[in-house]
């Protein structure tokens, strides 16, 4: 290959390239199925010997909560000690303890979350995946995250769990 052929070809890969974005720390699903949630605030506590991973985006909450500070498949219930918590921006608390109005749904399907790292750097950072249906304290109106990731979240202390 000739010298200008091999820079047109380098030129047209180099330029050609996807712009994809991966931010570290991250925490980040797909809410009701159709939006885009990521967090602008994100940290991790242990709190009563389990996690509490925390996410805030422009006046809505999102909290992880699970039993135990280990790697595992956490099942979300309402009769769990683990839970997901989501406040919407009118202060509505939607939460996997809540069940849903017989009329909404027979069969909820709460959800998991998954811790499938916490590394020892320093800071401490904790990682994994989950999905979760929440529902209001009076069961009519729900809310769905699914394809849910948390990367690199800091275990940094001083979250309070939303009640």
């Amino acid at each position: 290959m000739k010298a200008p052929n091999l820079i047109l070809v380098m030129f047209l890969v180099l330029n050609c390239s996807d712009e994809v974005e991966f931010r570290s720390p991250s925490f980040e699903a797909q809410k009701d199925g159709a939006v885009f949630w990521n967090a602008n605030f994100l940290a991790a506590d242990i709190d009563n010997n389990g996690f509490i991973i925390e996410g805030r985006n422009s006046g809505e909450k999102l909290q992880l909560i699970t039993s135990s500070e280990s790697n595992g498949v956490f099942e979300l219930s309402g009769d769990s000690d683990n839970v997901a918590i989501y406040v919407d921006t009118n202060g509505t608390v939607f939460s996997t303890k809540n069940v849903p109005d017989p009329n909404i749904s027979i069969f909820p399907k709460f959800g998991e979350i998954n811790i499938e790292n916490v590394d020892n750097e320093n800071p401490r950072n904790i990682s994994g995946t989950f999905w979760f249906y929440a529902y209001t304290e009076d069961g009519l109106n729900s809310i769905n995250f699914n394809e849910g990731v948390f990367y690199k979240i800091p275990l940094l202390g001083g979250l309070e769990r939303i009640e």
